[in-house]
């Protein structure tokens, strides 16, 4: 059996929390998925950029925003929901008082799964 548990964490009191953000769900914690919460402050982005390996969800839980995504800007506020493909360019902006807070799922189809199949 894998060394891959179940698990329940609570995001508020992971180390980080209080800064930038946290990842909740490492590399080691599952087969092809990380998450992260990620909050980014009024006037402030992410880093730009695009990754060839993954795909990202991200479900905005707080604030408003922009993100573009690779040549379109869009508006993003609480409840919104995020596909960003492989290869896309993108990057979040805050522009609402309260911080742009939001978690990114992201996974890696690329990656050789740590489980054996089982089959019946």
């Amino acid at each position: 059996m894998s060394g891959i548990q179940p698990f329940v964490k609570r995001i508020s009191e992971m180390e980080g929390y209080e800064k930038e953000g946290v990842t909740f769900l490492e590399e080691a914690d599952a087969e092809t998925l990380s998450a992260n919460y990620v909050r980014v402050q009024r006037g402030q982005s992410t880093s730009a950029g695009y990754h060839d390996d993954e795909e990202e969800v991200y479900v905005v839980t707080g604030g408003k925003g922009t993100i573009m995504l690779a040549d379109r800007i869009r508006e993003v506020q609480a409840g919104d929901m995020v596909y960003i493909p492989r290869n896309t360019f993108h990057q979040v902006t805050c522009n609402s008082v309260e911080p742009l807070e939001y978690i990114c799922v992201a996974n890696w189809p690329d990656r050789p799964a740590k489980l054996q199949p089982i089959h019946r």
